[in-house]
């Protein structure tokens, strides 16, 4: 699925290598501090640098498949580092109409805000408790925020206890992460706990022509 023609360039027009080097980046940091670095510096281009640039297709695969798991289209949806909205782009191509973003980086909601697509937006740091209810959604949403030196597995019960009784969580997780960082111990503590449910893992590229670096992975809330 495409996103809007309008955003297309021009053949050369965008240095590929520039994003190869922001991606880069990504993937190296260590701090918070980093990563807030990285994202105030890398917002107004975003975009551009990961789907032209790079041919992201992580956002267009996730949001597919909670489409597919989530029936009702008037479902409240958090969108979990949401950063600019690509997700929620997705989202609303497959007929969601009820999306929350919620990002710990400004600049990225700034741009996000800019899109119209959120009915809220929400500046939170997922290693530290959120100030969301539990049981507020219908279902959530993840794409690239599990990854180098993001976030901890640990915040994948918090957001699921901001989720209803059987609700959905379609996330992406590098695949270098999932044993070393601990992600695949906190999902089999989450279901030993009652907590949630794995349902489904597929392993596949996050970029056109790449080889399979991430698992997409649902949850479903007990």
């Amino acid at each position: 699925m495409k996103r809007s023609e309008n955003q297309s360039l021009e053949p050369g027009s965008l240095d590929e290598a520039s994003s190869a080097e922001l991606l880069e980046r990504a993937y190296g940091l260590e701090t918070p501090k980093q990563a807030r670095e990285l994202y105030r510096d890398w917002a107004t281009t975003y975009d551009t640098h990961l789907e032209q640039g790079l041919h992201y297709r992580a956002p267009d695969r996730i949001a597919e498949i909670l489409a597919e798991v989530l029936e009702e289209r008037s479902s409240l949806i958090l969108d979990v580092g949401c950063g600019t909205g690509l997700v929620a782009e997705y989202l609303v191509h497959h007929g969601f109409k009820k999306c929350d973003g919620l990002d710990f980086s400004p600049e990225m909601l700034e741009v996000a805000e800019k899109k119209g697509i959120y009915q809220s937006l929400v500046e939170a740091d997922l290693e530290k408790p959120l100030e969301i209810a539990q049981g507020s959604y219908d279902a959530a949403i993840c794409c690239g925020t599990f990854t180098h030196g993001h976030v901890s597995p640990q915040a994948l019960g918090e957001i699921c206890r901001v989720l209803k009784p059987g609700a959905p969580f379609a996330c992406t997780i590098h695949n270098h992460l999932w044993e070393i960082s601990g992600f695949s111990l906190e999902i089999e503590r989450l279901q030993a706990s009652g907590i949630a449910t794995l349902e489904s893992v597929r392993e596949e590229s996050y970029f056109d022509g790449a080889p399979a670096d991430g698992k997409y992975c649902v949850l479903r809330r007990h």
